[in-house]
């Protein structure tokens, strides 16, 4: 009986881990208890086809994401993730805890293509990934372009970093959007960036929100991920009570983001935000390198 209910508990827990990529990857289709996939879900959190969104925004500093999303590009986010945080946690947890074990070792180096905000450009070269970041073998996808001012990534994704390629990992009726053929790399990864130069037909072809070429391009190479462990002082359980203590005046704010307040002091934000990514960060290495908090 105990063995039977371990592998089932397993069994649950792979799908759980594979369900948050798929939600990350727009597909909100629910999956029942024989774990065949049925309609979509009607939740508020899993039943956004746009969940990513939300889960990126969470991760990037500053609160400059959150009012481009919104703001410029006519975006709503979704406080939810925010009320619900422990289950945001799982979700990020999971999806890297997938990237942990389905870690692949390869001699050469795996490479996708992204089209990216231009303004996100500064955040990668600080040298790390602010959230997750997703790039595709297929090439240039122009669905993606739909951004103000827009720049080219080729990604370069070297043995021993944590990533998952979706093709992989799931199988084309368990995932709606298979034939994007995304790599995901995760947040907080280090990662050298050089700028390199546009052909005429990448110039031509890809097009942004208002039908202007790309500003420029550049390659974008994985480094490692580092243990944060050793840099972070704060306690684990109080970030956690932190966190827990502050996640109804952050979805209020994330509301009135939302609502186009522009006139709102958005630091309290700002402040809950920062906690959650080092908290994240503790997570990350402990799944990463093993043991606890450092």
């Amino acid at each position: 009986m105990g063995e039977k209910m371990m592998v089932e508990e397993n069994y649950l827990c792979k799908f759980r881990k594979i369900d948050a990529l798929r939600l990350y990857g727009g597909d909100t289709r629910e999956r029942n208890s024989d774990g065949v996939i049925g309609g979509n879900s009607k939740d508020p959190m899993y039943g956004d086809k746009d969940a990513y969104r939300t889960l990126n925004a969470l991760l990037f500093e500053g609160v400059g994401n959150e009012q481009e999303r919104i703001w410029v590009e006519g975006h709503k986010l979704n406080p939810d993730f925010i009320k619900r945080i422990e289950e945001t946690v799982q979700i990020y947890t999971d999806i890297f805890t997938l990237m942990k074990e389905e870690k692949e070792d390869f001699t050469d180096s795996v490479a996708g293509k992204r089209i990216d905000r231009a303004s996100s450009v500064m955040y990668y070269e600080n040298g790390v990934t602010q959230s997750f970041f997703s790039s595709s073998k297929r090439g240039y996808d122009s669905e993606f372009a739909k951004k103000s001012g827009i720049v080219l990534i080729e990604t370069k994704i070297i043995s021993n970093v944590p990533f998952i390629d979706y093709e992989k990992i799931l199988t084309q009726k368990e995932y709606k959007n298979w034939e994007e053929r995304e790599i995901l790399l995760p947040p907080f990864l280090n990662i050298e960036m050089e700028k390199v130069s546009l052909t005429k037909a990448e110039t031509k072809k890809v097009k942004d929100l208002n039908k202007k070429p790309p500003l420029g391009k550049y390659r974008l190479t994985t480094i490692e991920f580092p243990d944060y462990r050793k840099r972070i002082s704060d306690s684990e359980r109080v970030l956690w009570q932190q966190i827990m203590q502050g996640k109804e005046t952050a979805a209020g704010l994330l509301e009135k983001m939302n609502e186009g307040d522009k006139t709102q002091d958005y630091k309290e934000y700002l402040f809950w935000k920062q906690k959650l990514q080092i908290y994240l960060k503790i997570l990350f290495s402990q799944i990463w390198y093993g043991g606890g908090e450092g």
